[in-house]
């Protein structure tokens, strides 16, 4: 059985990225308008999810991103970041600048931004669904 979790608010479905220089941190990465996520696994961590703080992927056994539509690239950067810096990492994460070519996990890291942590989260309101797979439903029979 497939249990699928639908947020059921958009842009409930983040992805992100944590890179630190020194005392500066960016937070950039994709918050998705819909989506949902597939298990394995009966849910069993809804008893004590909060919707205002959410839950990380990696905390839903065998959870993994099963459909998202319209990504939007959104950055943040924290107050120590100098303005002439934000700009010119804010170029990179859209793929605006001419200076620098390639994923902007990579460009951050040249420029010596080091990786922290790639997490996906889910918050808000949500709707569990079995699925049943084609293999289930035939089980179901014999």
């Amino acid at each position: 059985m497939q249990y699928q979790i639908i947020p059921l608010e958009m842009g409930s479905i983040v992805s992100r990225d944590i890179f630190q220089a020194g005392d500066m941190e960016i937070k950039c990465g994709l918050v998705w308008k819909l989506g949902s996520v597939l298990t394995n696994q009966k849910p069993s961590f809804i008893r004590s999810y909060h919707p205002d703080i959410g839950i990380c992927l990696a905390d839903i056994k065998g959870a993994s991103i099963s459909k998202t539509y319209d990504g939007q690239k959104v950055i943040y950067f924290s107050e120590t970041v100098p303005e002439a810096l934000e700009q010119e990492l804010s170029d990179i994460f859209y793929g605006i600048s001419q200076k620098f070519s390639g994923s902007y996990q990579d460009v951050f890291q040249d420029l010596q931004w080091q990786w922290v942590s790639s997490e996906t989260f889910i918050f808000g309101e949500l709707e569990i669904k079995e699925i049943k797979t084609p293999d289930n439903f035939l089980n179901l029979y014999k």
